[in-house]
């Protein structure tokens, strides 16, 4: 997989820009995520920040909001305050006074994340969307939990609508969720239990976007052209496009386009089910052909291969935990 170093080394990185904030200054949480590449790591940059294992060489408590209020901090907003003040910052009413003075945002980085895009970018010309109508016998359906610093992987195969295995991988969780960089973060655990199945699949469901990702190149697409298999995207939200009709009760599914490009659809399924799941292609086929599948696998709301591997991943994840 390609970019796997950069992946793997992401958050020793991110670690190394906050060391970089000099004592007596601070910085924002869109600095940082401005300096990894993406403005849109903002709330991934805080998280990463509260699961600081080294807060005394890692001066987390130097992250502050664009408003100047001090934030959130692991140790508590006071353990925060007093580090801030220890360090000869002023701050009134929980906000830093002479806030545009004492930011810092020089940062030295490789801005990982823009690597990451070009990625994405070169990866989606690689993507064929396949209108021929082949024969799906066996069925995939994969999803990974998480409980922090480790992944669960878990893939269900099944005989057409006939459940015949499921394979659990653990990894090692090396780069936060930042939106629209989903692949990078659960590709790499997907691979690893995509490999333990027997018999490979002819088509795999994936919890994620295909198709329908402002790039193009959704976690579905990105397994699909990894592993030349088939794959769509099953989403429980929206990510981009504009959905064409109301999906009811009676209407039970519409065309999401975007600037005049066809996406996926928004497909109501299942006998309960009160929103609309997001269904898209990945790779090797065609988006007639991907209703279909979804819509053949769908007791409840999401397809039951997917449904299945979300268990039994959140299952061994409680077990581990």
């Amino acid at each position: 997989m390609e970019g796997l170093e950069t992946i793997r080394s992401f958050r020793e990185d991110f670690y190394s820009l906050v060391s970089q904030i000099p004592e007596g200054s601070i910085t924002t949480y869109g600095a940082l995520a401005d300096a990894l590449g993406d403005d849109i790591a903002a709330r991934a940059v805080g998280t990463m920040l509260n699961q600081n294992p080294n807060p005394i060489e890692v001066p987390c408590h130097r992250v502050v909001r664009s408003s100047g209020k001090i934030g959130g901090y692991a140790s508590g907003q006071d353990k925060k305050k007093e580090l801030l003040i220890r360090e000869g910052l002023d701050i009134k009413n929980e906000k830093i006074t002479d806030f545009r003075e004492n930011l810092f945002e020089d940062f030295r980085s490789d801005r990982p994340l823009e690597k990451l895009r070009l990625i994405q970018k070169n990866i989606r010309d690689e993507v064929v969307i396949d209108h021929s109508n082949g024969d799906f016998r066996v069925i995939a359906g994969v999803d990974v939990s998480y409980s922090h610093p480790k992944a669960y992987a878990s893939l269900s195969l099944w005989d057409r609508t006939e459940l015949k295995d499921v394979f659990i991988s653990e990894t090692k969780m090396s780069f936060p969720y930042i939106p629209t960089y989903l692949a990078f973060r659960e590709l790499p655990c997907m691979l690893e239990v995509l490999e333990k199945s027997k018999p490979r699949p002819d088509v795999i469901l994936v919890d994620g976007n295909g198709m329908m990702h402002p790039e193009r190149i959704g976690l579905a697409s990105h397994l699909g052209v990894e592993t030349n298999i088939p794959t769509i995207g099953v989403a429980k939200s929206q990510l981009c496009g504009k959905v064409v009709e109301d999906v009811n009760q009676t209407n039970r599914s519409s065309e999401i386009i975007e600037d005049g490009e066809l996406l996926g659809y928004a497909v109501l399924q299942g006998n309960r089910a009160k929103n609309p799941i997001y269904v898209s292609p990945g790779h090797l086929i065609g988006y007639e052909k991907a209703i279909e599948i979804v819509r053949d696998h769908c007791t409840h709301k999401v397809p039951e291969p997917i449904r299945k591997a979300h268990i039994e991943a959140k299952k061994r994840r409680k077990k581990d935990g």
